[in-house]
């Protein structure tokens, strides 16, 4: 499928995600109140695996924004309609983390990495690019895999079970810290173990040790020199 020209449209399960969801694209719609009626953005994180792989419960939102002065008119610091949903929220350079009851919404400065980063799915009615598993792994191993956390780690071993040959298009942003991220998960710590056993799994229940040992066949498969960026 062509996902730039056609709209998936799927049947997402009900969860908290559906109130972080709406909180969101109020915010994102208010855009337009700038001057930005047609912000390009994504959805990504481990809620959008959960969507496709029903493999871990989440919840959380993460939005993609091309631009970081997108991040001025979401924070409710600035935004009086992000203030009127919330006064809990977290400012950082190139993101916005927002705090609602049912959990949290991620707005992120971060542009896609991958040419095919992304498809059109239909979401209540909204067209929206939702990312492909691949730039999602991506954006983790790239921009944090030097921290490897266990929902890292179990979300890339889902990634390699079930979508082998779409994540090796990916391999160049998924060497950076590969050194350091195997370190780690081969040899983990107390504390990875027990967020590891934290995960609330669903159709994807691995150990950390099988999750490390794929996570060493896939990475170190991939050639080394492509990991220089």
């Amino acid at each position: 499928m062509n996902g730039k020209s056609d709209i998936l449209s799927v049947d997402l399960p009900i969860g908290p995600w559906c109130a972080l969801w709406a909180h969101a694209t109020v915010l994102l719609d208010d855009l337009a109140v700038h001057g930005l009626p047609d912000p390009y953005w994504t959805l990504g994180g481990g809620t959008v695996l959960m969507f496709r792989h029903d493999h871990r419960a989440s919840k959380d939102i993460d939005i993609f924004v091309a631009d970081p002065q997108y991040l001025g008119y979401l924070t409710p610091r600035l935004s009086d309609k992000a203030a009127e949903r919330t006064s809990d929220y977290l400012e950082d350079h190139g993101s916005l983390k927002l705090y609602f009851a049912e959990g949290e919404v991620d707005f992120v400065a971060s542009p896609n990495l991958l040419e095919d980063a992304w498809e059109w799915w239909d979401i209540d009615g909204r067209r929206v690019r939702v990312e492909r598993s691949a730039e999602i792994v991506a954006k983790k191993m790239y921009h944090r895999g030097h921290s490897a956390t266990a929902r890292d780690l179990y979300d890339l071993a889902l990634v390699i079970e079930r979508e082998p040959d779409e994540l090796r298009l990916a391999g160049s942003f998924l060497t950076r810290h590969r050194d350091v991220f195997l370190e780690k998960v081969l040899h983990p710590s107390d504390r990875l173990r027990a967020q590891f056993e934290a995960i609330d799994t669903r159709q994807f229940s691995p150990s950390l040790e099988y999750c490390a040992r794929l996570a060493e066949s896939f990475l170190s498969s991939l050639p080394s020199d492509i990991g220089k960026r």
